[in-house]
């Protein structure tokens, strides 16, 4: 990472002395930057590139569209990029700490496989589950979401949602510099520095590095993480914009993989502070992502948009990840000592050209596309993972150290080539009404190859996804508007097949949608709600007239309402809330028990999606320097498993912050987290949870120089 900053470092220094005299000159007239106030908070009315690359705001889009932006992100003190995505409506945890505590869920589906999550809309590829990166907020100009399936923008993967991580890029009109200090609960230190703005007129930079550093609450806890986002753009004329960057960072994750439950069920609140990994247990993740984006337009109205990128993945975890009591119940039981390496490279380029005009005498726009990209994985493993067995006394637990007589060494690698075409419209009959449309054509080649048995897999997809819809504004401060979409999951991972599968289909997903969105302008306000159904099918299921045939017979569907307010009822005092209900059910899946019996799921809601999640935040500022700040975060219960024999509790958890303005470009804020302190769970099994971060407490200072 050093040697990538300095080189970057060298050449934002040197440019400004090789370009040529013309560029360099001063004796111009300073741009003038005129911004219209955005009504509320939702950003109903600022053009979304997550939603739509028609350049649509959410009033004008078809679709539930939420956003975050980094003043909000500050506000709340969020330091973490998924604690950010599940403050917006419908999102919510399922987190495992094997994938960084990343994975998401939404509208009744969960995991990496139907949630996607991008950076600056660029798809990162899914491995056996995990997405590991982004880490951290501070280089976060947002985070975006469009919910139901997104496949027709982003492909495979995204019937749940796609979480769209924006960050920060050069600017041409003003400089900004930033920093951020902070220290809080179990030793946490975390700082940042953001520099942003013009070189001169030919060339803008962008360099965001933050660090953080913690003891964490037990001792597997602790974690060391660098982030940084480093760009320059070249503009040598005002039609041609070239823009180079460097994303990436280093993570050295906590190793706390969850606290075993009493035979009876419950937690022993003795054992919250206790961590039963071995004491030489690892979580790294490194990620560094390439970019290069060509922005051109060949006249009003046509535009030109080229994105080459190259992403590295490297994660290496070596654990004992499963604990549960004995049948005494005196003593806990370790297994699972899984040591597992993935070296991941994603290739990609994605050309669309934007042309404006008419047809059939009406106002028309029309992006149409050329997506491709390449990724490959090789996983290194010690499976079978039968060795290492251990207990140890859960009131004085002596970690001791992995142990495995089964060698770690490379075990499968998998090529995944995908070339996709894409074409998204927007026709406006009216001034009143406007028709979306969007279709996407994939052919997906996977080559998955076990390097232990010698057996190669090969399989094509060609899946078509597609979206409809219609937009009715009555007035600028109301849309209403309904659409028809569709989107592909794979069964497990991109880049991965089930065990002796052949002839392997994706999964398919689709959805009937109908909303509103609006603004309130006696409370400076905006709200949207959305209702929807999603039917996914294809999921793998035994035959129940054959219980040793597994076929893709299985459905799943989920049927929900999601609502949003942002608004300031009194100078002063603000409100942002969201709440999502929703009904999730297999509605056709039989599972195969030990003794190879059937027994049908049918009716059960899936596990690890909760039906019910609501956010509030609220401050108020008190007399012309302080702000205080309360927020509250309810997750409905989740189910263990397809059987729903149990289920991981309701949890709410409230947040506060007060802050102090010493000046006008310098602030003071103590944040805690967990107010009454809760003992909850955000993932787990009838016998070990993974428990939520206790009550802490951080003071952060942040200056703007």
């Amino acid at each position: 990472m050093k040697t990538q900053l300095t080189a970057l470092g060298m050449a934002i220094g040197t440019l400004g002395a090789s370009l040529p005299a013309c560029a360099q000159n001063n004796n111009t007239l300073p741009t003038v930057s005129v911004t219209a106030t955005s009504l509320g908070s939702l950003g109903l009315d600022q053009p979304s590139a997550t939603g739509s690359r028609l350049g649509l705001t959410p009033m004008e889009t078809p679709a539930s569209i939420a956003t975050l932006d980094a003043d909000a992100i500050a506000e709340r003190s969020i330091t973490r990029a998924q604690d950010a995505a599940v403050q917006l409506p419908g999102l919510s945890q399922a987190p495992e700490p094997g994938n960084g505590g990343s994975s998401l869920s939404a509208r009744g589906f969960a995991g990496h496989s139907s949630v996607a999550q991008m950076i600056d809309g660029t798809r990162l590829v899914v491995a056996f589950g995990t997405v590991t990166y982004p880490f951290s907020t501070w280089p976060l100009a947002s985070v975006d979401v469009l919910s139901g399936p997104a496949s027709v923008l982003y492909g495979d993967g995204a019937i749940g949602a796609a979480v769209n991580y924006v960050t920060k890029r050069p600017v041409f009109d003003r400089t900004e510099r930033e920093a951020f200090l902070s220290y809080g609960s179990f030793n946490t230190v975390q700082g940042g520095v953001g520099l942003r703005g013009p070189i001169n007129e030919v060339a803008a930079y962008s360099v965001y590095v933050d660090a953080s550093k913690s003891d964490g609450e037990r001792r597997d806890s602790a974690y060391e993480r660098q982030n940084y986002a480093l760009a320059l753009s070249l503009r040598p004329s005002r039609d041609l914009n070239v823009t180079l960057s460097l994303d990436g960072g280093r993570n050295n994750d906590a190793r706390y993989y969850g606290t075993p439950l009493l035979p009876d069920g419950s937690v022993d609140k003795r054992l919250i502070d206790t961590s039963f990994n071995v004491g030489n247990a690892l979580v790294r993740y490194k990620d560094d992502m390439w970019r290069a984006k060509v922005e051109y337009r060949v006249n009003d109205d046509v535009q030109l948009h080229n994105e080459t990128y190259y992403l590295t993945a490297k994660r290496h975890w070596r654990n004992s990840e499963d604990y549960y009591f004995d049948d005494s119940g005196t003593q806990v039981v370790r297994d699972s000592f899984l040591e597992i390496l993935h070296d991941q490279k994603q290739t990609g380029n994605r050309t669309d050209l934007s042309i404006s005009g008419t047809l059939g005498g009406l106002k028309n726009q029309l992006v149409a596309g050329l997506d491709w990209y390449r990724t490959t994985l090789l996983h290194t493993n010690n499976s079978p993972y039968v060795d290492g067995d251990s207990v140890v006394d859960p009131y004085k637990v002596v970690p001791g150290v992995f142990d495995s007589l089964s060698p770690t060494a490379p075990g499968r690698h998998s090529a995944l080539s995908n070339t996709a075409v894409f074409a998204e419209d927007v026709l406006s009959l009216n001034p009143q009404w406007k028709l979306v449309a969007g279709l996407r054509r994939e052919s997906m080649s996977l080559e998955y190859d076990n390097l232990r048995t010698k057996v190669n897999q090969h399989q094509k997809y060609s899946p078509t996804t597609g979206r409809l819809g219609a937009v009715w504004s009555p007035s600028s401060a109301l849309s209403v508007y309904g659409q028809f979409s569709t989107g592909t999951d794979p069964l497990t991972g991109s880049l991965t097949l089930p065990a002796g599968a052949t002839n392997v289909e994706l999964t398919r997903g689709r959805q009937v949608e109908v909303g509103a969105k609006g603004a309130l302008p006696a409370i400076r306000g905006q709200w949207t709600v959305a209702a929807y159904r999603i039917v996914k099918d294809h999921l793998y299921s035994q035959d129940p007239l054959n219980p040793d045939l597994t076929q893709q017979i299985g459905k799943q569907s989920s049927t929900g309402i999601e609502l949003a307010v942002g608004a300031e009822p009194v100078r002063g005092w603000t409100i942002d809330a969201n709440l999502a209900a929703l009904r999730a059910r297999y509605d056709r899946f039989d599972e195969q028990q030990d003794d190879g019996s059937l027994i049908s799921r049918a009716g059960n809601t899936p596990y690890g999606v909760p039906e019910r999640t609501a956010n509030v935040w609220s401050t108020v500022r008190v007399a012309s320097q302080w702000k205080l700040g309360l927020g509250a975060r309810y997750v409905g219960k989740v189910q263990y498993d397809a059987a729903n024999e149990g289920h991981l509790p309701s949890y709410t958890v409230l947040n506060g912050s007060v802050a102090f303005a010493y000046s006008p470009a310098t602030s003071v804020t103590l944040s805690v987290n967990n107010l009454a302190n809760k003992v909850y769970a955000t993932s787990g099994y009838s016998y070990l949870w993974l428990l939520g971060e206790r009550r802490n407490a951080q003071l952060t200072v942040r200056s703007s120089f």
